[in-house]
Order: C-alpha cells, then structure tokens, then sequence
C-alpha cells in the first residue's frame, strides 16, 4: 500500500493502515488537504478505490473532495452540508457593493 505521508504533519506517518478507522483517518487528511489545493497523489487515490465501506461508514459531507472522490470511483452521492459561510469572492463582492449581472436581472 503507497500511503501519502505528506497527509501527516502532525505525528508519525503510519506504514499501513489495518483499520477501518485508520483508513477514514487517511481519508479525511486526504480530502483535507485537497480542499485546500493540494491534489493527491494517483496512487494514494487508486488505493482508496476499494474502500467504499469506508466512505460509506464515515462520510465527510462538508468537504468536497470527499464528494469528488465518490463521484470519481462512481459511488454515488451522500447529503452536502451548506458551506459555513458565503464563498470569499462573494463576501468581497457584497462587501464593494458589486452585483452579479447574471444573476440580479429577473
């Protein structure tokens, strides 16, 4: 198994994952740091395709690498959560008084 230890700042990378709750453990640091723009790796990714137990068991409906994830290996979809809170650049928008066009016509 190729496990990305970049995924791992905070202790010791491990050099297997034997459970269910370690496996959700990568998972989260996985979609973590691609939500944050940092794609993973393609082997850490064809590893996790026989894993949909696990993302069944343990979603991370707030995270959209998560999301992509299941829509990429055809899993289907679980519940989003809405985001915490508006999107920066829209937050930037309200803040200048900028109006989307598009959407600010009907």
């Amino acid at each position: 198994m190729i496990i990305d230890h970049s995924v791992y700042p905070d202790v010791e990378p491990p050099d297997d994952l034997p459970t269910n709750e370690d496996k959700a453990d990568y998972i989260h640091r996985l979609c973590g740091a691609w939500d944050f723009g940092v794609v993973p790796e393609a082997e850490a990714v064809r590893e996790m395709r026989g894993w949909k137990h696990v993302f069944d068991r343990f979603p991370i409906p707030q995270s959209p690498a998560y999301h992509a994830f299941r829509s990429w290996f055809r899993w289907g979809q679980v519940e989003s959560c809405a985001p915490l809170s508006a999107p920066y650049w829209q937050r930037l928008d309200e803040r200048e008084g900028r109006t989307d066009p598009c959407v600010d016509w009907v």
